[in-house]
């Protein structure tokens, strides 16, 4: 299972982006983190990352 980015609380820093091992993470035209579920190897190290706790696994 893929990491889930919650919308409602993603900044658009970029972080989960740059620490992401197998780039799977990528910021949207809106500036939010969208995760290829075909690419994430549900490492958590997005989750991590994250300093407003937008990724789970799920």
């Amino acid at each position: 299972m893929a990491a889930i980015i919650d919308r409602n609380l993603c900044t658009g820093c970029g972080q989960c982006v740059d620490i992401c091992p197998v780039e799977a993470i990528s910021l949207g035209d809106d500036n939010i983190a969208v995760v290829d579920p075909e690419l994430c190897v549900d490492c958590g190290q997005c989750i991590d990352e994250c300093p407003v706790e937008a990724i789970s696994l799920d």
